[in-house]
């Protein structure tokens, strides 16, 4: 709809100026980015805009969508201005080769750019597994002859694009101008389109001169699917769904019937389905985290006084430590320092705090039922020499006694025998004498 509408104004109103489109590559390369960036230059062609910027700062991210987004830039007939920024940013691993493959590569001052290293996708030692080892170099092969490609391509050097690949290395922007891996340094996006005007570039469609200079932008949102395909694929985002995930069931396990944890609990564990069917994940480290709230709840049954406790949390954390260690050739992410500690703090000090009260309940005087009688106070609804019937804890009861005990006396139950009460009386009333004819 959006394409239609902006040729049908450009139709209308042809003097309307020039226009550009910006997309934001910000966090990982994924299929939801990848889809977003595909379409945003589709759209720009549609729309026959003079250029589309993509705003980068990544590090890293999948393979097949990085290479989804290098087919989108190569085949573009619309310009396409790779521009790493903010001052911090990077445009690492995957970020690479969708900012070498753009027409025009452009970084802002203290960003950075490369360590574009693959190694194997299945975390295996080289050096011990020649499955691993073979399986490395087809993998370096098959990228360094990309890499190779895409700079041929572009007209970038060859010799950085393998030595990022072959041996991660990384420049600054200033660095990246001088070797010639990037056409220009931009303090900003009003910079970048002051200096890319009247560029010629070449397009499969051929030759275009930009015109760029006071040009209006209009940003490209992602879509709602693409937002949560994205979402999904943060590795933060992930491991909080499989902890909160299981901590919502560990709940409905230790208070069957409440329901809504169990509904809560199995629908982030599905959406954590989700994300880790398009992101590469350590089984190891997902059994890890598994195993620690099976030790939360071991807890409830084998008092360990905060042992298995402390182990679960432990394992929690070391699960979500090794969750993301894989060698994906493009994916470099990891569950951020603060996120573990965020989780560890919730999930540990809730098992922590529930292992408190089990233990108490299983110290404590059972209070409830037959066994939780003795001890208690009965009144004497039917007296009696020996025995009679009393009423306690809101039951009557068949009760024996030493003496008699008038009815409205109280007595204090001693044990439970069969059926029966066995109580003594906490003051012996006599009963009154009966008159004589």
């Amino acid at each position: 709809m959006l394409p239609f509408l902006m040729v049908l104004l450009m139709a209308v109103f042809p003097a309307m100026g020039q226009q550009i489109h910006l997309l934001e590559l910000d966090g990982a390369v994924g299929p939801g980015t990848a889809s977003y960036i595909v379409s945003g230059i589709q759209e720009a062609e549609a729309a026959g805009v003079s250029a589309v910027v993509i705003v980068i700062d990544t590090p890293g991210g999948l393979l097949d969508s990085t290479r989804d987004i290098v087919k989108a830039e190569l085949g573009s007939k619309v310009p396409v201005i790779a521009y790493v920024t903010p001052a911090g940013a990077r445009a690492g691993s995957a970020g690479v080769f969708i900012t070498m493959a753009a027409h025009i590569a452009v970084m802002a001052p203290g960003t950075t750019i490369g360590a574009a290293h693959p190694v194997s996708a299945f975390g295996g030692d080289e050096s011990t597994d020649p499955d691993e080892t073979i399986m490395g170099e087809k993998v370096m092969n098959d990228t360094l002859a990309w890499a190779r490609a895409i700079a041929e391509q572009r007209d970038r050097p060859m010799d950085w694009s393998e030595d990022s690949v072959r041996d991660s290395k990384a420049v600054t922007s200033s660095e990246a101008l001088e070797a010639g891996i990037i056409d220009l340094v931009a303090d900003d996006l009003d910079d970048l389109l002051d200096q890319v005007h009247g560029m010629e570039v070449s397009t499969p469609g051929g030759t275009v001169v930009l015109d760029t200079r006071g040009a209006t932008q209009l940003s490209l949102e992602m879509e709602l699917k693409e937002k949560a395909l994205h979402f999904l694929g943060d590795p933060n985002v992930l491991y909080a769904l499989i902890a909160l995930g299981l901590l919502a069931l560990y709940v409905e396990f230790h208070n069957p019937g409440l329901v809504v944890p169990g509904v809560l609990g199995v629908t982030l564990l599905v959406a954590a389905g989700v994300g880790l069917s398009i992101v590469p994940f350590n089984i190891g480290g997902l059994l890890l985290v598994v195993l620690g709230f099976f030790l939360f709840a071991l807890e409830l049954w084998i008092p360990a006084y905060g042992t298995l406790t402390a182990g679960g949390v432990l394992a929690v954390v070391a699960g979500g430590v090794l969750l993301f260690s894989v060698d994906d050739p493009m994916f470099d992410l990891r569950v951020a320092a603060s996120t573990l500690a965020a989780v560890a703090l919730t999930v540990g000090g809730l098992a922590f705090g529930v292992g408190l009260l089990v233990i108490k309940a299983q110290r404590g005087r059972v209070a409830v039922g037959a066994e939780g009688l003795p001890g208690e106070t009965a009144t004497v609804t039917e007296g009696g020499q020996g025995e009679g019937w009393v009423l306690v804890d809101g039951a009557i009861w068949k009760a024996s006694w030493p003496g008699a005990v008038a009815k409205g006396a109280t007595v204090k139950v001693l044990r439970v025998d069969s059926l029966r009460l066995i109580c003594e009386p906490l003051a012996i009333v006599d009963e009154p004498p009966t008159e004589s004819a």
